[in-house]
C-alpha cells in the first residue's frame, strides 16, 4: 500500500519511513488507540512554530531556485508548460494547507494496523514539508533529463490500481471529516487533478516516451494516495472523539 514519512521526509517522494506494504488498506482506518501511551514522535511534532516556519521558508526558496534553473534550460513552449505546472502545484499546495490546517495541524497519534508502528505526528506539517521536498526532487531530476523515476515494469497495471485507490480514498476522507470542512477538501481534490493535468502536459512535451509519461503519472498518484492515507488515519481519531 502506501508510505507516510514519519521520522524523516526525504527526496524519494514518499511520505513516511514505513515500508509500503506495512500500511493498512481497510476502508476505515483502525482507531488511534491509547493516545497517551508512549510512542515515537516525528520531527514535525518536535519543531516549534518558528522552526517549522523557518524550514518551510528554506524549502520554498530551494524550490524556487530549482524551478528557475530548469526554466532557463527550456525553449519557449516548454517554459510555458513548466510555468503552468508550477502555478497549479502552488495552487494545490495552498488548497492542501486550507483543508488540513483546521483539522490536522495538531499532534495526532496514527496507527497502521502494524504492531509497534504507532507514531505521534503533525499531519499538516508532514504533508506540506513532503510536498516541497517532492517538488524539489522532481525539478532537480528533470533538469538532468530524468523522466523515469520509478523504473517500473508493470506501470499500466499499477496505474489502474492507483486510480482506483485515489477515488476510494478521496471518498473515504470526505466521509471521515466534519461537514464544515468538506468544501475545502473537494477544492483540494480538484486542485490536485488540475495540477496533474498541467504536469503531464509538461512531461509529454519533454519526452516522446509514453512509458516515461505513465511513470510520472504513477508517481503522482502514489504520492497523493500516500497523503490521503495519512490524512484519513488522523481524521479517524477525531471522528471517534465526536461520536463518543
Amino acid at each position: 500500500m502506501c508510505i507516510v514519512f514519519f521520522l524523516s521526509l526525504c527526496f524519494s517522494g514518499n511520505l513516511a519511513a514505513l515500508p509500503s506494504a506495512a500500511v493498512s488498506d481497510h476502508l476505515i482506518p483502525l482507531p488511534a488507540v491509547n493516545f497517551a501511551s508512549p510512542s515515537p514522535q516525528t520531527a514535525s511534532v518536535r519543531l516549534s512554530q518558528r522552526e517549522y516556519e523557518r524550514e518551510t521558508k528554506s524549502l520554498k526558496e530551494l524550490c524556487d531556485i530549482k524551478y528557475q534553473k530548469l526554466l532557463r534550460s527550456l525553449n519557449k513552449k516548454e517554459k510555458e508548460l513548466l510555468s503552468a505546472s508550477q502555478s497549479k502545484w502552488n495552487i494545490f499546495l495552498i488548497s492542501l494547507q486550507k483543508t488540513l490546517t483546521p483539522q490536522l495541524d495538531t499532534s495526532v497519534k496514527v496507527f497502521y494496523g502494524v504492531k509497534g508502528k504507532e507514531r505521534i505526528t503533525n499531519i499538516c506539517r508532514d504533508a506540506v514539508i513532503a510536498s516541497y521536498k517532492q517538488r524539489i526532487s522532481d525539478l532537480h531530476r528533470w533538469t538532468k533529463g530524468n523522466f523515469t523515476p520509478l523504473k517500473s515494469t508493470d506501470t499500466e497495471k499499477s496505474l489502474l490500481l492507483e486510480e482506483h485507490r485515489f477515488n476510494e480514498r478521496a471518498s473515504r476522507n470526505i466521509y471521515l471529516m466534519e461537514e464544515r470542512c468538506r468544501r475545502e477538501e473537494f477544492a483540494s481534490q480538484k486542485a490536485w487533478r488540475d495540477f496533474r493535468e498541467a504536469q503531464l502536459s509538461f512531461i509529454k512535451k519533454m519526452t516522446e516516451d509514453r512509458h516515461s509519461v505513465s511513470e510520472e503519472n504513477l508517481l503522482m498518484l502514489r504520492r497523493i494516495n500516500d497523503l490521503r492515507v495519512l490524512q484519513a488515519e488522523g481524521l479517524v481519531f477525531f471522528k471517534q472523539e465526536r461520536e463518543e
